[in-house]
């Protein structure tokens, strides 16, 4: 009887310790965290290194939108346009989806992995920015 309690403790303390560092591996990996009171980017801390270099734009644009509260915090995000520019800007832009409203449109300037502009745009601003041929943005 007590090797049987034996075993039953050490299988739930092992799913614990598996539980636990799964939860520590995924906040390494590059996201955003969201509640009511607040926008994290996780995982962004070296965004030089892996797939940080290339999510953490998106995300830090992202996190400028909800804290500006140019979109709400259930709204969900599709990244069309993801450049640098020549002047050593990173450009982002797409949709803001919330269910229930109409879809809104931004664009995102960042240098260095700091957002310098994240604004709300038109379709027709978005279509010209996401032409093959627009190379350069112009605020």
């Amino acid at each position: 009887m007590l090797s049987l309690r034996l075993a039953i403790v050490t299988a739930a303390a092992a799913l614990c310790l598996w539980g636990l560092f799964s939860l520590l591996d995924s906040l390494q990996e590059p996201g955003l965290l969201r509640s009511t009171k607040a926008t994290v980017v996780k995982g962004c801390d070296s965004p030089t290194a892996g797939d940080a270099a290339r999510r953490c734009p998106a995300l830090f644009c992202q996190k400028a939108l909800l804290d500006t509260k140019l979109l709400p915090s259930n709204a969900g995000f599709a990244v069309t346009v993801d450049r640098d520019e020549a002047n050593g800007e990173h450009l982002i832009a797409g949709r803001g989806e919330t269910p229930g409203e109409e879809t809104q449109y931004f664009v995102c300037r960042l240098i260095e992995m700091k957002v310098v502009e994240a604004r709300l745009i038109d379709p027709h601003e978005f279509g010209e920015i996401t032409q093959p041929g627009a190379h350069r943005w112009i605020p």
